[in-house]
């Protein structure tokens, strides 16, 4: 599909991320993450094992936190590894690919809260964060264009998944959970056009930056109404009265 193409800019794998973060300082507390190659096209050609990995923060969780993902203080101080370890790891289970892959996550907080991280870390790789944040591509701003509510919001990515007829298979709010839901996504995207253009005809009837007469006739047309060109110069009329 030529729009993806487009968006993953030809590169030949792309790397699905999702994080956990602290609720107050925003540091990384588990890093999720499945590879994929892709062929012409974008189409997926292979998917690599996932990758998880846990990271110990150096502030607390935050009561908000433990509750949606599960993560205490407890599992990181037992499974946890400090964040400069953790980016070692993601690191070394990308490969030789590191330095050609496109980082796709779900809307802008991971690249967020790898930066926040490196602040309370400064001992961690920089330099891969800024490769990596040079070479993202936020997944959910770019469904955006053609998926998105009655309002002009994004969907969540549970809700986009349903656009889809996906589900997550795991708890949502686990980040590996939530990577393999993205290539998922990202999967069910380029395979089909005709949700895309159902979706894209919804959004463009309620796009609220066009015109007003646009606006009219692009939602009639969506409600099944037949439109000539008087019921179009009749809805530029409208706007002066």
């Amino acid at each position: 599909m030529k729009i993806i193409e487009r968006a993953i800019r030809g590169a030949p794998t792309l790397a699905f991320i999702d994080l956990e973060a602290t609720q107050i300082s925003h540091e990384t507390i588990e890093i999720g993450a499945i590879m994929v190659d892709v062929e012409e096209g974008g189409r997926i050609r292979k998917k690599h094992r996932p990758f998880a990995c846990y990271v110990q923060a150096k502030n607390p969780i935050g009561r908000v936190v433990r509750s949606m993902t599960g993560i205490d203080e407890k599992l990181l101080k037992e499974k946890g590894v400090p964040f400069k370890t953790a980016l070692e790891l993601f690191r070394s289970y990308l490969g030789y690919r590191a330095k050609s892959c496109l980082f796709l996550t779900w809307g802008p907080g991971d690249i967020s809260i790898l930066e926040h991280s490196l602040k309370h870390s400064p001992d961690a790789d920089g330099l891969f964060i800024q490769s990596l944040k040079r070479r993202h591509l936020d997944f959910q701003a770019f469904l955006k264009t053609y998926v998105q509510d009655a309002n002009g919001n994004p969907l969540s990515l549970h809700n986009a998944m349903a656009v889809f007829g996906l589900s997550a298979d795991g708890h949502e709010h686990d980040a590996s959970t939530d990577a393999v839901s993205l290539e998922r996504l990202y999967e069910a995207a380029i395979s089909s056009p005709a949700i895309l253009e159902r979706e894209y005809a919804k959004t463009l009837s309620h796009y609220r930056k066009l015109p007003l007469p646009l606006l009219r006739l692009l939602n009639a047309i969506h409600q099944g109404e037949s439109v000539d060109r008087e019921k179009w110069i009749s809805y530029i009329r409208e706007t002066f009265k």
